[in-house]
């Protein structure tokens, strides 16, 4: 996989592909991280050649016709602020100008999602280099995302896509001492991450909904908690190796509206209860701590500070932690910004879908193509 710093971009025609898919509200970009996450690449490019088309989508249009509420102008305004200077919005590929640009939401596209040959020809037409640094669509096999990286004369990898994949792999290649973190809803949604961090690590901790299951595989009364019965027979098979790391203690109240919460033993939860918060033990971590650890989605319901105590407990934690501590998935970056802050990390993954593909074994097609 060729890296974009090893290029030569004097008097090329750049365009770049990256994730700038924020949330806007009436004009207003309410979260710029995935913004600032795209300026290294683009700054680097900058550095070499004022010819580059930056492309992104954002939301989810009906593919083929211009939607104004899902127009990129908020991104672009943003990006003439930051690089102070002029950036032109276009429309289509035959009418680039050959200095900095940004085409319109490439899903307006006909045949982007479909990765259409057409399409993906246009693009890797247009462009001497085609460097793809949207790692959170790498999961997705779309015209820009695979099609133009295959078609494309020189396609590369910009720097946040190079910083995933070797971040994400470090945690993954054979012989290193890992220890992992999965918490969230259903076990059925993570059931590929977990296989395969089974496979990887040393131990695997399970926290949220998806502990609930596994407690009851184990054979726990769980009251009125979340789960999955159709998984209870894999979450026993998975319980068989030995590695899966079960709550001690658990926080159970009657609904999540319910304020009077009480700690019990993880095999003395009420029938009428619900297990809504987990109690995150400390020592299974620093008691023979590994070199590098991995964690996705949250131990309990930590939008409800009544539920919060357990993802507080581990992001104070991992924030403070001598291991390399390496984080992923939306509802994990919320945690880590709601209870403290992303620097206190080794490293924390902008992608979602793809990170959890990723951490899943899968080949994402992005890194297939760029391969």
């Amino acid at each position: 996989m060729k890296n974009l710093v090893e290029l030569d971009l004097a008097d090329k025609r750049v365009g770049i592909r990256v994730d700038l898919n924020v949330p806007i509200d009436n004009g207003t970009i309410l979260n710029s991280e995935r913004l600032s996450a795209a300026l290294p690449s683009i700054l680097h490019i900058l550095k070499h050649t004022d010819n580059l088309c930056i492309i992104t989508h954002l939301g989810r249009p009906k593919e083929g016709n211009y939607d104004e509420q899902f127009s990129i102008k908020p991104i672009v305004e943003w990006f003439k602020k930051r690089l102070n200077r002029d950036i032109q919005l276009c429309t289509d590929f035959k009418s680039l100008p050959g200095s900095l640009c940004f085409i319109e939401n490439i899903r307006f596209f006909d045949g982007e999602s479909k990765n259409s040959d057409i399409l993906a020809d246009e693009i890797a037409k247009s462009f001497d280099i085609y460097v793809m640094d949207a790692f959170a669509t790498a999961h997705r096999k779309s015209a820009s995302t695979y099609g133009a990286i295959k078609k494309s004369t020189l396609a590369c990898a910009g720097i946040l896509f190079q910083n995933e994949v070797e971040n994400i792999s470090s945690a993954l290649v054979e012989g290193s001492s890992l220890s992992s973190i999965v918490g969230g809803s259903k076990v059925s949604t993570k059931l590929e991450v977990i296989s395969n961090l089974l496979n990887k690590s040393e131990k695997v901790l399970v926290g949220g909904g998806i502990a609930n299951t596994f407690l009851k595989a184990a054979g726990n009364e769980i009251g009125r908690s979340l789960c999955e019965d159709d998984m209870l027979g894999i979450a026993n098979q998975m319980l068989g190796t030995g590695k899966i790391v079960l709550p001690r203690k658990v926080m159970v109240a009657d609904s999540t509206s319910d304020e009077s919460v009480e700690v019990v033993s993880f095999d003395s939860v009420p029938q009428n209860k619900m297990i809504l918060d987990i109690e995150f033990n400390e020592e299974v971590f620093s008691k023979n701590a590994s070199e590098i650890i991995l964690w996705n989605g949250p131990l309990g319901i930590f939008e409800i500070d009544a539920f919060s105590k357990g993802t507080d407990s581990l992001v104070s934690y991992l924030s403070k932690s001598n291991s390399k501590v390496i984080a992923g998935g939306g509802e994990t970056i919320f945690a880590i910004t709601k209870f403290s802050s992303i620097d206190k990390f080794d490293y924390v993954s902008t992608a979602g879908g793809a990170f959890l593909e990723f951490l899943g074994g899968r080949e994402l097609p992005s890194i297939q193509a760029l391969n």
